[in-house]
């Protein structure tokens, strides 16, 4: 593979050591296909779904796909982009593995990225990044496909976990599961997200390059060095954009109703958050983390 195009953006040899995991190979084809030509040296897809008719106009799947896995079709269209990706797809529930099933998957990873409509697996997700202590990304989209989220969490980084994050949704939870419809999701919004994902990815996995000085940085360490709040601790990992004109989100609602429709399109909305917890019920007491990532933060500035 010719990378020179890229060596701009990237450290290929990072890239190349790196090892990606992705539960959920619905809306993400675009991103795994998008990580392999971008050089990822490996790809860990984990989904239990076989390709339908109707997933043929939104993730990417060719008719001929049809029937079956859709880790075995990615798996091949992986490998016809780039054949120096060691791609592995696995089809079952990883709700459903033991320790050893789980250690054999996760242990290695150098980044998890959790990409399912389902509440239980996201939740699940977040036990799985603490218990290994990896970096992971949380997203998706909200109702009707009108705004989507992005969450990150990287131990000595962050202090909040997503449970800190989303601590709400979990409470909603526990009166009736929440589901999101993808009902309005087109081609365009996965495509759209997963670049947003695909590029957070690549700057998480730059994050400790011993490059210090800016004008020598590439692309996606200077990505990384730029998402740090102002005191330089700790990163904006809440990321949430509007990919329709009309409301739907209260947070759009509130911080741009002042703007001219015709602005509010496409919008972006970076915070860090820590200043979630108290507002979510949590003081570093979250049931999943225990303030763990925040005491770790701060022994490693102390």
């Amino acid at each position: 593979m010719d990378y020179s195009r890229i060596q701009d953006s990237v450290d290929i040899g990072i890239i190349k050591n790196s090892h990606v995991i992705v539960v959920g190979a619905g809306g993400s084809y675009t991103l795994v296909t998008s990580l392999a030509r971008c050089g990822v040296g490996t790809l860990t897809v984990l989904d239990f779904d076989s390709v339908e008719e109707s997933n043929i106009v939104r993730q990417g799947y060719k008719i001929s796909d049809i029937g079956n896995f859709k880790v075995d079709a990615l798996g091949k269209e992986v490998a016809s982009i780039n054949p120096e990706v060691s791609y592995n797809g696995i089809t079952k529930n990883f709700l459903d593995m033991d320790e050893e099933e789980l250690d054999a998957i996760f242990k290695q990873a150098d980044l998890l990225l959790f990409l399912t409509d389902s509440f239980k697996a996201q939740a699940f997700g977040n036990v799985i990044a603490l218990k290994y202590n990896k970096p992971a990304i949380w997203s998706g989209w909200y109702a009707k496909s009108r705004t989507a989220e992005l969450f990150f969490q990287v131990p000595e980084y962050t202090t909040a976990c997503f449970r800190c994050a989303a601590s709400s949704r979990y409470k909603a939870n526990e009166q009736q599961e929440v589901k999101i419809s993808s009902n309005s999701n087109t081609i365009f919004h996965s495509q759209l997200l997963d670049s947003f994902i695909g590029m957070m990815s690549l700057a998480i996995l730059h994050r400790n390059t011993t490059t210090t000085d800016v004008k020598t940085m590439n692309e996606y360490e200077l990505f990384w060095d730029s998402l740090m709040t102002k005191d330089r601790t700790t990163p904006y990992n809440f990321f949430q954009f509007k990919a329709h004109p009309m409301g739907g989100n209260n947070l759009f609602d509130k911080a741009y109703s002042h703007l001219e429709m015709h602005s509010h399109n496409f919008v972006s909305y970076w915070q860090n958050a820590e200043g979630e917890l108290k507002i979510n019920g949590y003081d570093y007491d979250c049931p999943d983390c225990n303030g763990k990532l925040h005491h770790a933060l701060n022994n490693s500035n102390s």
